[in-house]
């Protein structure tokens, strides 16, 4: 009996372990390797662990999870029905989500990850090998061997011949680096080009845990996305019932001492502080010591693959976290993936997967959507900024309940739908020109008039 293919996956986030189950149910043995050490339990998955952060779940993460028979609990992932505003007024503006689908859910990053990574190995143990604090240090492809480095002081290598190899390893991905090295020797064409823009944005962030979450005022609206926008802070209510938030207000990232950010707190977000200080008396002198967390950046690569070597997530289109869309389009990734497999498995008498055709078929479908909604988080294109953003949003709006045959939900809404990005961006473009007329019509008109008279 022939043995399995042999597939690589490296990074064990969310798009890496959904790739792997993926692989094992088209019929690989994989091999799952990531830099750090996996969350150990569940209950590691907010507060202390300062590699975890909220996550947005909308449709697109939901059906590629559901594909993979992948149901993640409740006790992980709840629903975000709305946002709520906290104005300097101290009045409240609340709304409720109408994207026209179901709601949308928060999880932690780690929650995701140790749920994905316990069905593989309840499910999958004798198909997917992992192997875990090593990095990937070296590519030869024409041998198809990938070589890894324990990450630990005096660690080991290993060397794995693949069939297939994935790199979901992150917007730093080593194993894009391997690609744009491999390209710089041994070009393939069409040529490979990458482009890396920088966000220049940072946050800290701050936890509440469940039993004073659930004392507060604030827990009221748990199932609301809380901003305060003079502190540009947001509060997420988590499934447990804790609170996760960050602010990315400069004058709090540049605070140098307790005093500075009880300050800046107590000006603006009182409520917010008084919670904290229960959380942690030391609040204030621990939040001017954090270190900021970076946003990354935008990636743009022309293609996905190299012969049969190919990127997903953010190794292939990292994108600024505009829009709550980037695991969204990741694990959309891993489900495009499949159904090529699934296409290329079809068409074959033995029902082998060539995976030198998946990863350029995946590019070839994948690029021109990954560059729209990479351009569109960069740009903050489809949010309404400033009054005639907003006046923009409120018009397409209304005349989307007006003629919803002919307008229908505006291009923003569209992001918690499976219309593809480069339909989203087009509609946008649509968008503009549709209120520039708006605009332009009656100033014509007047002067059409005012010349007549």
């Amino acid at each position: 009996m022939a043995s399995p293919p042999h597939a690589v996956i490296v990074g064990a986030g969310p798009a890496g372990c959904l790739t792997a189950i993926y692989c094992i149910r088209r019929g690989f043995h994989v091999h799952l390797f990531d830099k750090r050490t996996p969350p150990a339990t569940a209950d590691r998955y907010v507060g202390s662990d300062s590699r975890s952060y909220t996550m947005l779940l909308t449709c697109r993460a939901i059906e590629a999870l559901q594909a993979a028979q992948v149901q993640v609990p409740s006790s992980l992932m709840g629903p975000l029905v709305g946002g709520c505003v906290h104005l300097p007024n101290k009045k409240t503006r609340v709304f409720t989500y109408t994207n026209g689908n179901s709601a949308s859910y928060g999880i932690s990053r780690n929650g995701l990850v140790w749920y994905l990574q316990r069905v593989l190995l309840q499910r999958y143990a004798s198909h997917v090998s992992t192997h875990f604090e090593y990095e990937l240090a070296k590519i030869d492809d024409d041998k198809c061997v990938a070589v890894f480095q324990s990450t630990r002081e005096g660690g080991d290598s290993i060397q794995v011949e693949y069939g297939l190899l994935v790199g979901a390893d992150g917007v730093s991905s080593k194993t894009r680096s391997e690609m744009l090295r491999l390209e710089e020797t041994r070009p393939e064409t069409p040529s490979l080009t990458f482009k890396y823009t920088r966000n220049p944005e940072s946050y800290k962030s701050f936890y509440v845990s469940p039993a004073l979450a659930k004392s507060s005022p604030l827990y009221v609206h748990h199932s609301y996305v809380q901003s305060w926008p003079a502190l540009n802070m947001l509060l997420v209510g988590m499934a447990d019932g804790s609170f996760w938030g960050g602010s990315k207000n400069s004058e709090l990232l540049n605070a140098t001492s307790g005093a500075a950010v009880e300050r800046i707190f107590r000006e603006t977000a009182p409520e917010v502080y008084d919670l904290l200080c229960q959380q942690n008396s030391d609040f204030s002198e621990d939040y001017a010591k954090q270190p900021r967390i970076s946003f990354g950046g935008a990636v743009v690569l022309s293609r996905f693959h190299r012969r049969n070597i190919v990127l997903v997530g953010d190794a292939a289109h990292a994108m600024f976290p505009s829009y709550g869309t980037g695991c969204n389009a990741a694990l959309e990734d891993c489900l495009l993936l499949d159904r090529i497999m699934d296409e290329l498995a079809s068409s074959n008498a033995q029902g082998a997967i060539d995976a030198c055709k998946l990863a350029a078929e995946f590019s070839r479908r994948r690029v021109e959507d990954a560059h729209a909604i990479v351009d569109m988080s960069t740009d903050l294109r489809l949010l309404p900024r400033g009054p005639v953003g907003i006046l923009q949003m409120t018009l397409l709006t209304s005349l989307g309940g007006l003629l919803p045959g002919l307008f229908g939900r505006t291009s923003y809404q569209l992001l918690w739908s499976h219309v593809p990005f480069k339909s989203i961006m087009q509609k946008k473009r649509v968008e503009d020109t549709v209120f520039a007329v708006a605009l332009v019509a009656p100033v014509a008109a007047l002067l059409f008039v005012l010349k007549s008279v």
